[in-house]
């Protein structure tokens, strides 16, 4: 039962208002809550492993999610600048907006599957694990679409964001933590962000090929859901997506 109320089948505009703050999962300074997953392409990913070792960025997100899309660009070139210096997981979460192409899940199989064609699809170049069928680990980081999460090497959150696609932002944070770390501060808070603006323009300028990508239940939930106007909005900052998001899905 917890699993099938965890993952939904149809978008409804409550969700999106919900998400629009911080909801549970551990606020900066307390301890990250450890979690032990498989990984696309094998293996397993433990969180506590890198504790006393090295700072973790976890991004929660997945293929129908339009801020995970639109968050690809920055989370590329923070992990190009910092790989050596700190771990990058992405954790793979229910489908935003579940659709005959990527329906909600059903199985731990499906899930693997579809964080697979994520993978290859978007070309990602750091560690992807899959969460339970029930969502326990993003449950207990607060279950928004695409959060992001700056876990330093005492296990503790440094920082969170509300979502992942401020590449200005975790940047600073970033550097921010390994000086610190490097002036022996320990552990370190950096308190969080619930900004929308720049997340949600990387956001909703990959809305249209997102929707189209999952199918036509995905659009149709999304134009009744959220209204022909925001839908219009949607469609015109597609057309600007390679500006605003250059290097996502062709």
């Amino acid at each position: 039962m917890a699993a099938e109320l965890y993952n939904y089948d149809t978008f409804r505009q409550d969700m999106m208002k919900k998400d629009m703050h911080f909801h549970g999962g551990p606020e900066p300074g307390s301890v990250a809550p450890d979690f032990d997953l498989p990984t696309v392409v094998g293996g397993r990913f433990q969180l506590g492993e890198y504790r006393g070792q090295r700072p973790v960025l976890i991004e929660f997100g997945s293929i129908t999610c339009p801020m995970t899309t639109g968050a690809k660009p920055g989370l590329i070139n923070l992990f190009n600048d910092f790989k050596d210096r700190i771990e990058v997981v992405s954790v793979y979460v229910r489908e935003a907006h579940p659709d005959e192409n990527y329906p909600h899940h059903l199985s731990a199989e499906q899930k693997m599957r579809q964080a697979r064609v994520w993978v290859k699809l978007d070309k990602l170049p750091w560690t992807v694990a899959v969460d339970m069928l029930d969502g326990t680990t993003h449950e207990a980081y607060g279950p928004l679409p695409n959060s992001a999460y700056l876990v330093d090497r005492t296990g503790r959150v440094a920082f969170r964001a509300l979502w992942a696609g401020q590449e200005g932002l975790l940047r600073g944070k970033i550097e921010e933590l390994l000086k610190r770390e490097v002036a022996g501060e320990d552990p370190i808070n950096l308190g969080q962000q619930e900004n929308l603006v720049i997340p949600l323009i990387h956001g909703v300028a990959e809305i249209d090929q997102t929707l189209a990508l999952a199918g036509e239940k995905a659009k149709d939930d999304f134009r009744r859901e959220m209204g022909n106007v925001m839908y219009g909005m949607q469609k015109l900052m597609s057309k600007l997506q390679p500006v605003i998001n250059p290097g996502n899905r062709k």
